[in-house]
């Protein structure tokens, strides 16, 4: 099969690899769609101390190519989505349904096992769920980036008069504005550097989106509620991104960070305490909230179709990767196999 190959950091290369087979209690995947993420980015950058010829991609959608020996109920043919990990399922963790925390747990596309930058990808069944009729291959694969933004959401507590900012309007900071707005929350001001991803926040119901270069976001927070912003998304992850959250956000606020910052970065510890301000670290999601995210698409309870703003060709990856370091209109990439 086609593969893209994280050769060392900074540099992917498309080769042939051998076809894999699932273990006995493994299905294998035929990939349709797989999104490029922020964390896929940092990877191919620093390389987070992954293997060589490690295949990243963990937003993905596909059929049922081949099942292992000791797999029941899943048919050859069947469409699905999965969760980008092979956990154990019996922990309490797992048990939960936060299988995300396993101590077992091998992510799929982060190292531990081959993702879906790939023709084929090896998953377990205890992480799929069907796509359903309503649900093309495209949208399916962007279940997982929808799953973070709801699981944000719901730490964040929001009320309908919520007065709250968004900071950077990439793919997770534009499926937060959704799930915002799908919450009712009215005042959302979105602030972004990129002019085609701060037109993308106004589409999605934004009810100001700022260029933090000329303008405060908690300034047009306070101009609409009277006060300053409930609630700070941090949905950049880059070096200081968080210390600019907690600067922006109101006295007992919640700062809920979805940015995957990899660097060592600094926080004015006084700017919490002064205000008792909430930090609140997010990871993935539940697989109830992968669900719950799989059927707001079923339900057409918003419209997705404009974050997916690229698709090109598994040949096209490295050149994509780097023309991703400086995005200008660019939202959500998805890699797509015929």
């Amino acid at each position: 099969m086609r593969a893209v190959l994280l050769k060392e950091p900074g540099y992917l290369r498309v080769e042939t690899v051998p076809d894999p087979s699932p273990e006995a209690d493994e299905i294998l995947l035929r990939v349709r769609n797989c999104g490029i993420c922020g964390s896929d980015l940092h990877a191919a950058k620093y390389g987070m101390q992954m293997p060589a010829d490690a295949i990243l991609g963990h937003e993905f959608s596909g059929e049922i190519a081949a099942l292992g020996a000791r797999v029941r109920g899943w048919r050859v043919g069947e469409r699905v989505v999965s969760l980008p990990y092979m956990a154990c399922g019996t922990c309490p963790a797992c048990a939960r349904g936060d299988g995300i925390l396993c101590p077992e747990l091998r992510g799929i596309g982060l190292g531990q096992l081959p993702g879906a930058f790939a023709e084929f990808v090896r998953v377990h069944p205890a992480s799929l769920l069907r796509i359903p009729p309503e649900i093309d291959f495209r949208s399916a694969a962007l279940v997982e980036p929808l799953a973070v933004g709801l699981h944000g959401v719901r730490h964040a507590r929001l009320a309908p008069e919520s007065g709250c900012v968004i900071l950077g309007a990439g793919p997770i900071g534009l499926v937060t504005l959704l799930w915002a707005r799908d919450a009712g929350v009215a005042h959302v001001v979105v602030s972004e550097l990129a002019a085609g991803r701060r037109a993308l926040a106004a589409r999605f119901g934004a009810a100001e989106v700022i260029d933090p270069a000329s303008a405060d976001p908690a300034a047009a927070v306070r101009a609409r509620t009277g006060r300053e912003p409930d609630v700070v998304f941090e949905c950049c992850g880059v070096r200081g991104a968080l210390n600019t959250a907690m600067t922006l956000a109101g006295v007992r606020a919640r700062v809920v960070v979805l940015g995957v910052c990899l660097e060592t970065d600094e926080i004015l510890p006084l700017t919490g305490i002064l205000k008792e301000l909430e930090l609140k670290f997010a990871l993935g999601y539940s697989k109830a909230e992968f669900a719950d995210a799989l059927e707001a698409l079923r339900a057409r309870r918003f419209d997705v179709a404009p974050l997916v703003t690229d698709i090109v060709d598994l040949d096209l990856v490295p050149e994509t990767f780097a023309a991703l370091t400086a995005p200008t209109t660019q939202c959500k990439v998805l890699i797509e196999f015929p």
